[in-house]
């Protein structure tokens, strides 16, 4: 179900207004460092001294703990290693094939559910495929993905399962491209894979 309204001035997990927006800049609009967020902070915790006062947060730590508890982004992070178990040349063995991987995740299924329960989505989602013509022309219109023949296919099939009775489609859409991070970390490459769905519209 999705989660129950929230009062306009209730920022949970956050303490106030102020503290919600210094993280969105922060984190999402600004994309600062560590580093950078923690100099920051400190700075302005000086400035509130005399005030007998504190920054929204005490340092980067605290902001990014705080981002992970946020309401339907609560999702815990998970990981397992990887390493290659394919066969080998005799000599000059590439580092790679030895070397362990870290793959950190969120359950995608969980990340789905959040998806399909965010309130600010629930007016710009299709819960089921659609033809659109064109009131002058009868022509069949295309904009966003369930309108396509594909999706109005696929819906036929599952519809045609009795267990399937009552459910939604719900198409996901995967996405991959290496990220190196080079400032704390000595210029790994991270490939990072972002999951969405397609019942949510073009504009969102």
């Amino acid at each position: 179900m999705p989660p129950p309204d929230k009062s306009p001035d209730d920022w949970t997990p956050y303490q106030s207004r102020v503290e919600f927006e210094t993280a969105e800049f922060l984190y999402t609009r600004n994309q600062m460092s560590a580093g950078n967020i923690n100099i920051l902070l400190d700075l302005w915790a000086t400035t509130l001294l005399k005030h007998n006062d504190k920054p929204p947060f005490a340092d980067c730590c605290d902001l990014y703990k705080t981002i992970d508890i946020t309401p339907v982004g609560d999702i815990k992070w998970q990981s397992f290693k990887v390493q290659y178990t394919g066969e080998k040349p005799a000599h000059n063995i590439p580092p790679w094939m030895d070397q362990p991987y870290d793959v950190w995740y969120r359950d995608p299924h969980e990340v789905v559910h959040n998806m399909l329960a965010n309130p600010e989505y629930a007016t710009e989602m299709d819960y089921r495929p659609y033809h659109e013509y064109s009131s002058e022309s009868d022509e069949c219109q295309w904009q966003d993905f369930m309108s396509g023949d594909w999706a109005w296919n696929q819906t036929d099939i599952i519809s045609k399962d009795p267990e399937m009775l009552g459910s939604m489609f719900v198409p996901v859409i995967l996405g991959s491209d290496k990220t190196m991070v080079s400032v704390a970390t000595g210029a790994n490459d991270y490939y990072p894979l972002y999951v969405s769905i397609r019942n949510v519209r073009n504009n969102v």
